[in-house]
């Protein structure tokens, strides 16, 4: 990557390519409610909401690596659990989030160092969820901005979501 590449991911702001449509439930659902609901919308978490007048507030998020964990580590395992014992923000760790202005190059940066893959991205002015960004999100960002071109197939949704991320966003 060229030194004018790093300047792209320090000016970039993450809200031009943040997934806008987060999917999202109650911390009262069970876990396997969540899973279906990954299932179906073959993501990999869910962001955890309550609701306020203003909207939804985010207070966790629930992964796919979350779950594996708590399955990993107890004897007995019930999909009935409720997701509030499992998600992040739940008072075993703070739910991270950034602002739209937030350059790509600072989410990296806060990725990392809380050793985290996803960030809700929260309204300066209503403290409302407005998206999501991942770190295959960044990676997107980083093939394109580098001109890298991969040896693997990319499916051709792959590209048209992502091309359809940057329309709305402009």
């Amino acid at each position: 990557m060229t030194e004018k590449d790093n300047l792209n991911l320090k000016t970039i702001p993450v809200s031009k390519y943040m997934t806008k449509n987060v999917i999202t439930a109650t911390a009262d659902r069970t876990i396997q409610s969540i899973c279906i609901l990954m299932h179906e919308n073959n993501i990999g978490s869910v962001v955890i909401v309550r609701r306020v007048v203003d909207g939804l507030k985010p207070i966790g998020i629930i992964t796919e690596r979350d779950i594996i964990h708590q399955i990993g580590k107890m004897e007995l395992f019930t999909t009935q659990s409720s997701v509030r014992e499992l998600m992040s923000g739940s008072g075993n760790r703070d739910l991270i989030t950034i602002s739209p202005d937030t350059s790509v190059s600072d989410a990296i940066s806060t990725m990392h160092a809380n050793n985290i893959r996803r960030l809700p991205i929260i309204d300066n002015n209503d403290k409302g969820m407005i998206g999501i960004i991942t770190d295959k999100d960044i990676l997107k960002i980083i093939l394109r901005i580098s001109g890298i071109t991969t040896s693997y197939y990319i499916p051709p949704t792959f590209n048209v979501a992502f091309e359809e991320r940057q329309e709305e966003n402009n």
